[in-house]
């Protein structure tokens, strides 16, 4: 083989695994973190406005990057920070209001490189663990709100 050849094959694996790896950086992006429920539990509120778009009881989950970006001051986070949130419906019966069935669950990952939403992707699953087609911008609307808590809204209570 020619050294111009060998140069051209180097290259092309180069090339073959640059796309393997960006293709299975992509396939995480679209999957749903598995074992998020063993993360520290950091926040259950209620939105209860049924117009609005994060309507439900929400239980939110970080990973470990992000109880390190929770507990830095001023709140920081490094990329793969990760939050994890299940949304349900509110039931309420004799008296008590709780967490009814799922309505989906949506996640929040530090990512430098996503310039256009703060440097965090969104992603959104539906009860069964599948991918909702969301708006990454839409969603960074809402964060831009807690611009000094690094857009996101879970303050850590330990």
């Amino acid at each position: 083989m020619s050294a111009r050849a060998a140069q051209i094959l180097g290259l092309a694996v180069v090339v073959a695994i640059a796309s393997g790896a960006s293709a299975a950086a992509e396939r995480a992006r679209e999957a749903l973190p598995t074992g998020y429920r063993g993360w520290r539990h950091v926040r259950s509120i209620a939105v209860t406005d049924p117009e609005h778009d994060m309507y439900g009881f929400h239980d939110g989950y970080a990973n470990d990057a992000a109880l390190r970006g929770l507990r830095a001051r001023p709140v920081r986070f490094e990329d793969g920070a990760t939050f994890v949130v299940s949304l349900f419906d509110i039931a309420r019966k004799d008296g008590v209001t709780s967490a009814g069935a799922k309505r989906r669950t949506v996640v929040q990952v530090k990512d430098r490189r996503a310039a256009a939403t703060g440097g965090w992707r969104f992603a959104a699953f539906d009860p069964a663990g599948k991918p909702i087609q969301i708006d990454e911008a839409s969603c960074f609307r809402c964060h831009i709100t807690a611009e000094e808590r690094d857009f996101v809204f879970t303050d850590l209570r330990e």
